[in-house]
């Protein structure tokens, strides 16, 4: 009787000392992983702002972009909605509707049907620098 007894206090423990683990392991990468996408958000040489149907587009990069690609990165990487801009001033603001976005198909954006991973943006300066930036969707 006292085996069995046992037996069952030492389970228990076990599964205690297994979940303590676990939430030891789990709790300090979830800190970690959000400090890193604000630090690249605050280093890009473009601001993203997302709301509910819009998102605004600043440039900081200090001098006027050209060929400006903007691509709505899905979960799972199926196709990439994407919209193009000739050319964004200095410190502008740019208001889109993520209405705006096509995949490559012609297909329009939907967040009913599509769960947004990141946003990814390519742009070129006049000098022939070239911007590669991909920031989280929130």
């Amino acid at each position: 009787m006292a085996t069995l007894i046992d037996r069952i206090r030492r389970r228990r423990w076990a599964r205690l000392v297994c979940v303590l683990v676990m939430a030891g392991l789990v709790i300090p990468a979830i800190g970690c992983s959000n400090q890193a996408a604000e630090q690249a958000a605050a280093d890009s040489p473009l601001g993203i702002k997302v709301a509910q149907s819009f998102m605004t587009i600043q440039n900081k990069s200090g001098t006027p972009l050209t060929d400006v690609t903007i691509a709505i990165v899905p979960v799972g990487r199926q196709t990439e909605y994407r919209k193009f801009y000739g050319r964004i001033e200095t410190s502008q603001n740019l208001d889109v509707s993520v209405g705006e976005f096509r995949g490559a198909d012609g297909t329009p954006f939907s967040l009913r049907v599509v769960k947004p991973r990141s946003i990814k943006i390519k742009a070129s300066t006049m000098a022939g620098k070239k911007y590669d930036v991909e920031l989280p969707w929130n």
